[in-house]
């Protein structure tokens, strides 16, 4: 997985695009779980195109379903090298307060990760932290990112008072605030 995500980042390295890695895979980069799922890219939305141009060039693309609860802008799958890529920018998604919405912008990296030489782009987790909370059965991943910010300490909570900003679920915000204290 981390050769095809190399491969990807080189093939993106000359195009001046604001991208990271998310979900399961950048969960796995702090060792909050072993075996990631797929690798998940979240990409600003004006970039969104031509990343897809560019992924599209290099990898298999995939049948998208769109489904509830999800709201997000642009949505692709592809398959390079048999991994599943899910490319992902406008991420949104419909809750029972509304809708939240990360937009991926470059305050969004938050560190890099060399791998092969290149440096990777990754999200924070405490933006994963709100998107896993929103996301069906993804909660338990959420509580995963939470026992690491208590032991670890949050490293960017102006990313979590950003999210407080938008609609929320009470449950939600109210898990954000104690982590804030």
């Amino acid at each position: 997985m981390l050769k095809t995500l190399s491969f990807i980042a080189d093939k993106l390295s000359d195009h001046n695009i604001t991208w990271g890695v998310g979900g399961s895979l950048l969960l796995s980069f702090y060792k909050i779980i072993d075996k990631p799922n797929d690798i998940d890219i979240l990409v600003d939305e004006a970039n969104a195109t031509r990343l897809n141009e560019i992924i599209s060039s290099i990898g298999r693309t995939k049948e998208v379903i769109r489904t509830n609860p999800f709201r997000t802008t642009y949505f692709s799958k592809y398959s390079i090298n048999e991994i599943d890529i899910d490319i992902m920018g406008g991420f949104a998604i419909h809750h029972n307060e509304g809708v939240y919405k990360l937009s991926l912008q470059q305050e969004s990296i938050v560190d890099y990760e060399k791998i092969n030489g290149l440096d990777i782009p990754l999200c924070s987790l405490e933006d994963w932290y709100i998107l896993y909370w929103l996301i069906p059965n993804k909660q338990e991943k959420a509580i995963l990112i939470e026992k690491y910010l208590r032991t670890n300490g949050v490293k960017y909570p102006r990313l979590l008072e950003e999210a407080m900003k938008q609609s929320l679920p009470l449950e939600v915000k109210k898990r954000v605030e104690k982590l804030l204290r």
